[in-house]
């Protein structure tokens, strides 16, 4: 899958995560988009040209891509459990359909 093909399907899968969960406004859903291609294209970057082959760095810097993005949602729309659980749910979705595409 091209690097930004994963870009693409993941904005595709998060935002509306973030949507159907409430958060609907211009600058809510500018955040949910930007945290989601930075995190994803650093992501992707970073294995394809630092860890090549390495799978289980992949998974391993998914918990970092997690972390990142609840971070600046957090930033953004204030820190709570139920904020965290729809960051990863969103993650986990795109994650397996990012497994089912590669």
């Amino acid at each position: 899958m091209s690097l930004i093909a994963a870009c693409v399907l993941t904005v595709l899968i998060e935002t509306p995560v973030f949507l159907l969960a409430g958060y609907r406004s211009r600058d809510e859903i500018l955040i949910v988009v930007c945290a989601n291609v930075a995190s994803n294209l650093l992501l992707n970057l970073t294995v394809a040209y630092l860890l090549p082959g390495r799978i289980a760095a992949a998974y391993a810097l998914e918990l970092v891509v997690l972390a990142a993005e609840y971070a600046a949602y957090a930033l953004a729309f204030g820190r709570s459990k139920k904020l965290f659980l729809l960051t990863l749910a969103a993650n986990c979705l795109s994650f397996g359909f990012g497994l089912l595409f590669f």
